[in-house]
């Protein structure tokens, strides 16, 4: 009695020694950091998977656990024929919102029950991706800007020479002939290109800031000054909010009132015949503990408002949704403000408008 007592004494405490694995090996599997996916051959029907693997897919578990993801075919293909125990594959899902997501997948064969399962663990590389979309495309603009530069400085002699030849024809045609309204058109066309080929060349072109003590304050007036005759084109209402003892910027003038111009002109060209602008100078707090305060002027306008998809492509060189725009304006803007360790921001909603803030950083001895 006393040797059974024993013996049961002992599976109990194997029992508990199973119990306490399984429930160990469970903890890392619930709670790993990649999704783990246990998939069915053939069917392709997920029987187990842990949290992460659901909510990756924006789903819950209970749902995810037998349903079927046929993507995992591909896997099984490459399991077969693969002299590596492990393969390495990346799989697109779409999520329960409608969203690609792009998948890296690390999968074996595991036996179980006599039968070849697929253990598939997942990392979203998503961000990885567009991230190097991104530096893609930051290449290729370096490539256009060095292009685009070569091609200007080609097109200045040739364009000299047909807008001087022109301005030579439009002297000697009466300006009632019909030719006349032909050539200035043309010459209006000439000038469009000159402008386009002059700020592509100052976009390309390296420029070190004057750097000086700047008034905000009094660069706004100054400013509104020289696009006077661009608000007059439509009825279009100023008000300015400046605050008070507002402090000194370390800023180039001249390039600060480029990047002033260029977003009040462009708020004017958003308002189609009636609208204000509103101009606000504040101060505000940097956003890092390590960043001091910072001096911003926003410009916002009633205009027709830029569209979602339009808003993370105002930046890019040559974007432009204006029929002689060139596309430069902002980037400059942009690139103006981070030379001058600034930043912009933009929000805006399609009817209703946009603003656009600038953000200077206040110098210490300017503090």
């Amino acid at each position: 009695m006393a040797k059974s007592e024993k013996k049961r004494e002992t599976l109990k405490a194997k029992v508990e020694r199973l119990e306490k694995q399984l429930s160990w090996y469970k903890s890392f599997f619930d709670n790993a950091s990649d999704a783990v996916f246990i998939v069915q051959p053939e069917t392709w029907c997920i029987l187990d998977a842990n949290e992460y693997a659901a909510t990756l897919l924006g789903t819950s578990r209970d749902n995810l656990i037998g349903s079927t993801l046929p993507q995992f075919r591909r896997i099984f293909k490459l399991l077969q024929k693969s002299s590596s125990p492990m393969v390495l594959s990346e799989l697109s899902f779409e999520t329960q919102n409608d969203e690609s997501l792009m998948v890296e997948v690390s999968a074996r064969f595991v036996q179980y029950d006599g039968k070849n399962l697929i253990q598939a663990i997942a990392r979203d590389v998503s961000e990885q991706h567009a991230l190097t979309d991104k530096l893609v495309q930051a290449d290729k603009l370096v490539l256009l800007g060095q292009l685009s530069a070569g091609v200007a400085h080609e097109i200045r002699n040739p364009l000299a020479a047909v807008n001087l030849n022109l301005q030579i024809f439009k002297r000697n045609i009466p300006e009632n002939a019909p030719e006349f309204d032909y050539v200035n058109t043309a010459l209006q066309g000439v000038e469009r290109i000159s402008r386009i080929v002059e700020v592509t060349l100052n976009f390309s072109r390296p420029t070190i800031p004057d750097v000086k003590e700047v008034n905000l304050n009094s660069l706004i007036p100054t400013t509104l000054e020289l696009v006077a005759s661009v608000l007059k084109r439509k009825e279009i209402t100023v008000e300015l909010q400046l605050q008070d003892d507002l402090p000194l910027v370390a800023a180039d003038e001249k390039q600060l009132q480029q990047v002033f111009v260029n977003l009040i002109t462009n708020s004017a060209d958003a308002i189609k015949t009636k609208g204000n602008i509103i101009i606000k100078t504040y101060l505000e707090a940097g956003l890092k503990h390590n960043e001091g305060e910072m001096v911003v002027v926003s410009i916002a306008d009633n205009g027709i408002g830029i569209t979602p998809e339009d808003l993370s492509k105002i930046f890019n060189p040559f974007f432009t949704r204006k029929p002689d725009g060139t596309g430069l304006g902002l980037p400059i803007t942009q690139r103006i403000l981070h030379q001058h360790g600034g930043v912009i921001d933009v929000e805006s909603k399609v009817g209703v408008g946009t603003t656009f803030y600038v953000k200077l950083p206040v110098p210490k001895q300017f503090e």
